[in-house]
């Protein structure tokens, strides 16, 4: 089964991001936009997994929010990803990023200890709108038509989320949950 590792998003958050998708769509002449069930924040994407490495996964999740405590981030700028003509656009995240790099780094140990190699680039927290998109317009200009609200989100755990096909709907499910104490 294919994996990630992610923080959900509350459904008040998940709303106001469709809403600015929908400007940005406007702006777009194609993209695969995320739906919006499925906006989160990826903190470490893993690929597939047996019930073997589910079960060293699900340790590492408990290990790494082991004596943490909630905390909140905000969004922040709208950025992307160039990919030739096309880019992955997505909305990132300005308060609350010691805490989760904290969180990263104790993530990606705890995976280490595992048997799982370590992500090879820094955590770039950001919530995917689309992937392949196509612009009229220049991503800085577009800052001007979204204006990116910084509502906050409060991280109370991490899950574990099966990418998964349901009736030919991309679908991400959580399988396990670690929360913080």
């Amino acid at each position: 089964m294919r994996v990630f590792i992610a923080i959900e998003l509350e459904d008040e958050i998940k709303q106001y991001l469709s809403q600015q998708q929908s400007i940005l769509q406007k702006y777009s002449k194609k993209g695969n936009f995320t739906r919006t069930e499925n906006l989160h924040l990826t903190l470490r994407f893993i690929g597939e997994a047996d019930l073997q490495g589910l079960e060293k996964i699900s340790a590492a999740m408990e290990r790494a929010v082991k004596g943490k405590t909630a905390f909140t981030m905000k969004l922040g700028p709208l950025g992307e990803f160039p990919r030739g003509n096309k880019r992955i656009v997505w909305m990132g995240i300005s308060d609350g990023l010691r805490p989760l790099k904290d969180l990263f780094e104790d993530l990606e140990s705890a995976l280490e200890e595992q048997g799982f190699s370590r992500e090879s680039k820094e955590l770039t927290p950001h919530i995917t709108l689309g992937r392949e998109v196509v612009l009229d317009k220049k991503i800085c200009d577009l800052e001007k038509e979204i204006d990116p609200q910084p509502m906050e989100l409060r991280v109370t755990r991490i899950s574990l989320m099966e990418s998964t096909r349901v009736n030919g709907l991309l679908r991400y499910l959580p399988i396990f949950i670690s929360t913080f104490k």
